[in-house]
């Protein structure tokens, strides 16, 4: 018992975020993937640059924020990027945009180094804000009021369960124990679609001795891959919270490195519908609002 709590560091603090505290409103994205309709496939939020809105997915498991070129081939700061550094994001190769100022939502960002992939376009999104605008900030996800409030200190009289996080290029990676295990997976707010996605190498014996009961074929920027959900009822627990969820979704190879990376998977959203959770990238603590 005194080893699991100090595992576990339940608080009450207050819901005060301090006067720089500036919010985002997100708006979830509805899209079909094999003919079945998904209603939070993705969550999008402002993207505001000389004095024009656009688009963008909200995604955490992105480590930079990534502007795409096509969407953006009329603007003046466009003509300022440079690709001297051989740099790929997702195969795709990467410009930069030095000393650029631009607000997600209330979030003003100056002075920023802007990456952006060169030669794309995507229907869905003029680009991706990523993990690396909350870097040393607290970033709150208050998931039934679709609100994101980024803030430099938090104060709440509300309990949260916060676990230790490891935070591995930019992106927090969660503790999750499952049949007893303790595994890392990376918290990843853009993988709506799935509850928790692995590889087959690194649950082996759960995956073949189960009945596979669907095959998603999606696109990762642009590029095709088949995820499996197996039929199964697992239990997650994350600090004092548990989640049961029937389905485990895989693919057949280590598609997105996560034994390179030292994790074992990606968890979305689907566990938290209903909470808000705080990102705390300060001090590598992940919490749940109890």
């Amino acid at each position: 018992m005194q080893k699991r709590l100090l595992l576990l560091i339940t608080i009450v603090i207050g819901f005060f975020t301090s006067l720089k505290a500036q919010n985002i409103d997100f708006k979830w994205e509805k899209d079909s993937i094999n003919g079945k309709l998904v209603d939070k496939i993705a969550m999008s939020v402002p993207f505001t640059i000389e004095n024009k809105t656009y688009r963008f997915q909200f995604d955490l498991g992105a480590n930079m924020t990534l502007i795409y070129d096509k969407c953006f081939e009329k603007t003046e700061f466009i003509k300022n990027k440079k690709t001297d550094k051989p740099m790929e994001a997702a195969g795709h190769q990467v410009f930069t945009i030095d000393n650029q100022n631009f607000s997600v939502g209330k979030l003003k960002v100056e002075n920023y180094k802007l990456h952006g992939l060169l030669n794309f376009e995507q229907e869905e999104a003029c680009g991706v804000v990523g993990a690396d605008l909350f870097q040393n900030k607290y970033l709150i996800i208050d998931f039934p009021n679709k609100k994101a409030i980024v803030t430099d200190k938090l104060k709440t009289t509300k309990k949260i369960d916060f676990v230790d996080i490891k935070i591995i290029n930019n992106k927090p990676i969660l503790p999750l124990e499952i049949d007893g295990k303790v595994y890392h997976f990376q918290y990843d707010n853009g993988a709506s679609v799935f509850p928790i996605v692995s590889y087959k190498k690194n649950f082996q014996n759960l995956i073949e001795s189960s009945e596979i009961i669907e095959n998603f074929n999606i696109r990762n920027f642009n590029n095709p891959l088949i995820v499996k959900a197996i039929k199964t009822n697992k239990e997650i627990i994350i600090g004092k919270s548990s989640f049961n969820t029937k389905e485990f979704w895989f693919t057949d190879e280590d598609y997105f490195s996560f034994e390179q990376q030292g994790i074992d998977g990606i968890i979305g959203n689907v566990f938290f519908l209903d909470k808000t959770i705080v990102i705390d990238f300060k001090n590598k603590k992940f919490g749940i609002i109890i």
